[in-house]
């Protein structure tokens, strides 16, 4: 192949995703160019992506619990795990006072 018959592609992609895909590359022995154009080739010979696009069963969960979370009346905005906890348990104490 020519460099002339090349085209060339200009993509932006989040910073951490494409270093997290490059190391992978790298053990695999691979450059990003190598690797994208394997997953061109895989495209055209099975005329469409070479992998389903579906929710894994993690994202699926979390867009479930955001679902749910839109009736609660939460007025503190929760990002971790120790504040979801702290959150569920201060109901568990008002439950203890009243008992």
């Amino acid at each position: 192949m020519t460099t002339s018959s090349k085209k060339k592609v200009q993509i932006q992609v989040n910073r951490e995703l494409s270093e997290a895909a490059e190391a992978i590359f790298q053990e695999l022995g691979l450059s990003t160019t190598t690797a994208i154009t394997a997953c061109y080739k895989r495209v055209v010979a099975e005329g469409g992506l070479p992998f389903e696009l579906k929710l894994s069963s993690q994202e699926m969960a979390v867009l479930q619990f955001k679902n749910a979370e839109k009736g609660l009346p939460v007025t503190d905005k929760i990002e971790t795990k120790e504040q979801l906890d702290k959150w569920l348990s201060e109901g568990d104490e008002e439950d203890d006072e009243t008992k």
